[in-house]
């Protein structure tokens, strides 16, 4: 019988394909890069010791697994059922506390834990805002180059995507005005402009508080929410980045999307969203997943409070500052005549532009010679864009790594070129 029935369905779902089942972002949506999934990025490379300078993780030196499993410990001995329930829609009360208390001291703000939502990282951050305030054909505006993970979830949500230039100094507010009059010119809904304003990812720009202020106005005269992607915003090498969208504008207007896996863990997977109370009750009517761990909220509570985190931070901004000199002076030092270098002042990443050779082929013979990376265009909706720029990441490969990437960048020049 079992044999039978088996057989008769093979033979119905055989001549069917399911994707005539599928969603239009799934028919529509291609399969992304490896990094947008959080996965390693390698090409084919036989060389016995590659450098990877592709993925945009903490080096992982530098993770605090003593004190996180101290505090994953605790939090089970101390709240043996509160630590292993459903996390709910908001999240682990203390732990909510203890982050918009830090972020009080360190914006200038005035938050309560009613003001922050704990999210599985900042993808669901901001699939839970897409959800909240996008409808099919809405417009979202984002810088370009912009990070390909993000632009894919937006389009997913059926939004249309819509890219402004970003320049050495971030985007221009007066080509962001033009753009925002075009297009509603053609009668179509911008949502939300998206921004990374703090050490961006790919380009390491940081936005200027004269920009900042002009794309407020802006924004909130034509009805558009700004999502500011805070990944990087702590990670700054001297000095503090300019004041946030959301402190200046005391959050009207501004949805701050803020995580623990660039400063701590990308597997912790703990973000949160930081709003005005008015933004927090429209969330929570569509967040459907039952929260994240709370285990893990227990353990960055401790983490927060007892002043760990800042110390970690602070000892992260040292060595990635380390990290970033070390190539940067590496590839000057070999290969300052091959391309334009703009050191970043914190963050992941080195943004660079080839004079001559377009960095799909660059990468091709690069990955030869055991260096691993992104080409520009990855980072573009138009893929006819950023053909000679590549983004280099400087914070997993260890500094003698890091010695050898100008070295081994120039004998890719030098194949590209012969």
């Amino acid at each position: 019988m079992a044999l039978d029935i088996q057989s008769t369905l093979s033979q119905i779902w055989g001549k069917f394909s399911v994707e005539e089942l599928s969603s239009i972002a799934a028919k529509t949506l291609d399969p992304g890069n490896p990094t947008d999934a959080g996965k390693m990025w390698r090409l084919p490379t036989s060389h016995p010791n590659p450098i990877v300078l592709a993925s945009g993780i903490p080096d992982d030196d530098t993770i605090p697994t003593d004190e996180l499993i101290d505090g994953l410990i605790n939090g089970i001995k101390n709240f043996p059922v509160e630590s292993l329930t459903y996390g709910g829609w908001f999240g682990y009360d203390e732990c909510r506390k203890a982050i918009a208390n830090r972020q009080n001291r360190i914006e200038k703000t005035k938050l309560n834990e009613n003001n922050i939502i704990l999210h599985n990282g900042s993808s669901g951050c901001l699939e839970n805002i897409l959800n909240a305030f996008i409808e099919p054909n809405d417009v979202v505006i984002v810088e370009s180059p912009s990070y390909s993970g993000t632009v894919r979830c937006i389009q997913g949500s059926l939004a249309e995507v819509i890219e402004i230039p970003i320049h050495s100094d971030g985007i221009n507010s007066k080509e962001f005005k033009n753009l925002v009059e075009n297009i509603k010119q053609q009668n179509k809904k911008i949502k939300f402009f998206y921004t990374i304003p703090d050490y961006h990812n790919p380009t390491g720009n940081v936005a200027p508080i004269e920009t900042r202020e002009s794309i407020l106005r802006i924004c909130a005269e034509n009805k558009i929410l700004i999502i500011e992607d805070a990944a990087y915003s702590e990670l700054y090498f001297d000095e503090a980045p300019p004041p946030t969208y959301f402190s200046l504008s005391m959050g009207f207007g501004v949805l701050r999307m803020c995580s623990f896996s660039k400063v701590v863990a990308t597997g912790l997977r703990l973000g949160w969203i930081q709003a005005r109370d008015e933004y927090i009750q429209i969330l929570t009517k569509v967040r459907f997943d039952m929260g994240n761990s709370p285990l893990i909220h227990y353990a960055l509570t401790s983490f927060i409070n007892n002043g760990s985190l800042d110390l970690h931070v602070e000892n992260m901004r040292l060595l990635y500052k380390e990290k970033c000199s070390i190539m940067v002076n590496s590839i000057e030092k070999n290969c300052g005549n091959y391309l334009e270098i703009t050191p970043p002042k914190g963050g992941y990443f080195l943004w660079l532009k080839s004079h001559k050779v377009k960095s799909e082929v660059l990468i091709q013979k690069a990955a030869e010679e055991g260096l691993v990376f992104p080409t520009g265009s990855v980072f573009y909706l138009d893929k006819s864009q950023g053909q000679y720029n590549f983004r280099l990441a400087f914070t997993q490969p260890s500094k003698k790594q890091l010695q050898e990437v100008g070295i081994r960048l120039k004998k890719a020049y030098e194949r590209c070129l012969d």
